[in-house]
């Protein structure tokens, strides 16, 4: 592909994000699978390029209204050249148009628009805009986190890294550490989960042989201590209500030595398709798997487990806040209304999970999400409402589950400032005996 090809298509890839409600990754997918034309060279530039737009569609938003250009794809590429890899116009006018699958030409009034763009102060613009959060979202993170929000916005500027939690029932961390170093594949072991090993250079480890076989899993360093905290042990009856793909199944399972059951639900069985293999590849057997409907249809399915359930993990589904490294396009789709409608989904689920546990059971709550809405503020609300259940310290358990360092907090409560992992929350909520 030539230059001015690559552009025009990194400019149809923005405009198909925008307009759709999901992840950019599915689109930049099925774009390449239907363009088998593109080398391996133009895919990496072309998706390298595309993510940075999305990175920071603030920062491109604004300086396109600054400089009198209308805010579009187009633009956003065009600026992109210019702003983040000193492109001059002219440079730009001669040799990034033109060919059948080319962009239309500059006009005049768009390359007088683009020196005047090229001229803004990037530091100059307003917090949200340099941070590239949409103002309501800015504002709500500056009155959670103080003077930490402009830090916090700013991580998600960065790449997520690629973290592996390796199944300790196939071996140890120490043991995945050589094999990789073998295959000159270096490893950073995360910080606080004893099973993380963090790839200090990006690779792509879908058909690698250990993840094959079952002994290690693509899983984030604050989702792998959430599993810990649910402090499941060998016998328990353990509810994973909100499973998806199963990784916190698994990552349960570890610790449970081929003893109790794990009944993994989930409303979405498109997303539960992949539980049974991997399980098999993991070498675990004890996780069940069952669709359900999420609301009143479930009484009859779920009355087994009415007050029977020692451990019941709720990953309730949520804005994501925390994935936006990996997902920067969702933070420009999240809406209030969007929000406000995740939360009363999430009360929900903490209503219709809360009867399986047992007395002396412990309900766990989790979201990847950064926003008190979804955390903090369900968390008091479930409790005034449910006085049977009391909140647990992450702090008094954080040693007995077997965590690394030390916590200090009520909560488990990262952004991706904080140690470099996803954003996520996590509380321990337990039932009263009797």
């Amino acid at each position: 592909m030539t230059p001015a090809a690559r552009l025009a298509a990194a400019a149809e890839l923005l405009a198909a994000i925008g307009a759709a409600a999901t992840p950019a990754e599915q689109h930049v997918g099925s774009y390449f699978r239907n363009r088998r034309y593109a080398g391996s060279k133009d895919r990496r530039w072309v998706t390298e390029f595309v993510y940075r737009a999305l990175r920071r569609q603030g920062e491109l938003d604004a300086v396109s209204l600054a400089a009198g250009l209308e805010v579009s794809p187009r633009s956003h590429c065009l600026l992109s050249l210019i702003l983040f890899e000193d492109v001059a116009v002219e440079a730009l006018a001669a040799g990034w148009f033109g060919g059948a699958h080319g962009l239309d030409d500059l006009t005049p009034e768009e390359a007088a628009a683009l020196e005047k763009a090229a001229e803004i102060d990037l530091e100059s613009l307003p917090l949200a805009a340099r941070c590239n959060f949409p103002d309501w979202l800015a504002r709500k993170l500056l009155d959670q986190y103080g003077a930490r929000a402009a830090e916090i916005m700013a991580a998600y500027g960065e790449r997520a890294p690629v973290t592996l939690r390796v199944n300790a029932l196939k071996g140890s961390r120490s043991d995945i550490r050589y094999f990789l170093a073998n295959e000159g594949i270096d490893v950073t072991p995360t910080t606080l989960s004893p099973d993380g090993l963090i790839l200090d250079a990006r690779l792509n480890l879908s058909r690698h042989p250990l993840l094959e076989n079952g002994r290690i899993e693509l899983q984030d360093e604050a989702a792998q201590v959430a599993s810990r905290l649910a402090g499941a042990a060998p016998g328990m009856t353990v509810v994973d209500y909100c499973a998806g793909g199963g990784g916190k199944s698994l990552a349960m399972a570890a610790g449970m030595a081929h003893t109790g059951k794990i009944h993994a639900f989930d409303t979405e069985e498109r997303r539960m398709r992949d539980i049974t293999g991997r399980a098999r590849r993991a070498g675990v057997s004890l996780i069940e798997p069952l669709v359900i409907h999420g609301d009143d249809r479930d009484a009859e399915l779920l009355a087994p487990l009415v007050g029977a359930a020692d451990r019941v993990f709720v990953d309730a589904p949520c804005s994501g806040s925390g994935t936006w490294r990996r997902q920067p396009d969702m933070k420009w789709k999240l809406t209030e209304a969007r929000l406000a409608e995740l939360a009363e989904l999430q009360a929900d689920i903490l209503r219709r999970a809360a009867p399986l546990v047992a007395p002396g059971g412990r309900l766990i709550y989790a979201t990847c999400s950064i926003l008190a809405a979804e955390n903090e503020d369900q968390i008091r609300a479930f409790l005034l409402s449910h006085p049977a259940f009391t909140l647990i310290p992450v702090s008094t358990i954080w040693e007995a589950v077997g965590l690394d360092g030390r916590w200090d907090s009520d909560f488990f409560a990262l952004t991706p400032a904080d140690y470099g992992t996803d954003g996520f929350f996590t509380a321990v909520l337990e039932r009263a005996e009797g």
